[in-house]
């Protein structure tokens, strides 16, 4: 038996109309900082080596973010107090697992708000867990093993007692912490389909939401224009798709 050749569908004559669509992202830099104050510095200081105080979620390049501050270090395996304190950021567990590249830096604020001790900007890899939980869902990262990132000796005490007046200022202590990181975002660039239009419009016929024949449209797809326009031909769409709200980061 001879095997045929099934014809090219590409080309084939008498097709449909081929369906058409386009797609694109814009990646940009998503800047932010957060404050995090303690009071009672001091009483703090009391708590057991290992264990934190955390800030309140705050939100960066679409994922939220904590603060973590350690009075007395990171290691829960001992008795004794570190003789410096903290410093971590972790990324917020929802149910996305997820690896993120983010820069950071921390930094403790004067009384008026001036940085006046600070560590270099550093860049790490975060990760959140995944486990389970919805939006807005507070899960440990822990739980995953990730404490986050950050510096388990930020500042020695010694050294903040040194500059009470300016670091501890009514025994508050004032933390910043600034955050950068990649966003992608979906971005519409292909004209709205005259199909898409004329099944809305059927739709609202059928259902006595209005008076028009289901097959007009009003030129709100494909770019808009007058009553009944033909859609473009494909160079003409494909143009359009390349030149829709180009933006620049």
């Amino acid at each position: 038996m001879s095997s045929s050749v099934p014809p090219p569908l590409l080309t084939a004559a008498g097709a449909a109309p081929p369906a058409r669509s386009a797609s694109a992202v814009v990646a940009k830099a998503a800047r932010g900082f957060h404050v995090f104050r303690v009071d009672g510095y001091s009483v703090t200081t009391t708590l057991p080596a290992g264990e934190r105080v955390t800030s309140e979620p705050f939100y960066v390049g679409g994922r939220s973010w904590l603060v973590d501050y350690y009075p007395n270090g990171t290691d829960a395996s001992t008795d004794s107090d570190a003789g410096a304190i903290a410093v971590y950021l972790r990324l917020q567990g929802t149910h996305k697992k997820e690896r993120v590249r983010a820069e950071f830096k921390f930094g403790l604020l004067d009384p008026a708000g001036t940085a006046a001790y600070e560590l270099p900007a550093r860049t790490d890899i975060f990760s959140s867990p995944g486990d389970g939980g919805g939006y807005g869902v507070r899960l440990d990262c822990d739980a995953a093993g990730d404490p986050g990132c950050g510096y388990a000796a930020f500042i020695t005490k010694e050294d903040l007692g040194r500059r009470r007046e300016i670091l501890l200022k009514e025994d508050s202590l004032a933390i910043r912490c600034d955050v950068a990181v990649a966003q992608v975002e979906a971005l519409p660039v292909a004209p709205k389909q005259r199909h898409d239009v004329r099944m809305r419009r059927r739709n609202d016929f059928d259902s006595g939401g209005g008076s028009d024949s289901p097959d007009e449209f009003d030129g709100s797809h494909e770019g808009g224009g007058r009553r009944g326009q033909q859609p473009p031909d494909d160079r003409e769409f494909i143009r359009r798709c390349l030149t829709a709200q180009r933006r620049k980061y």
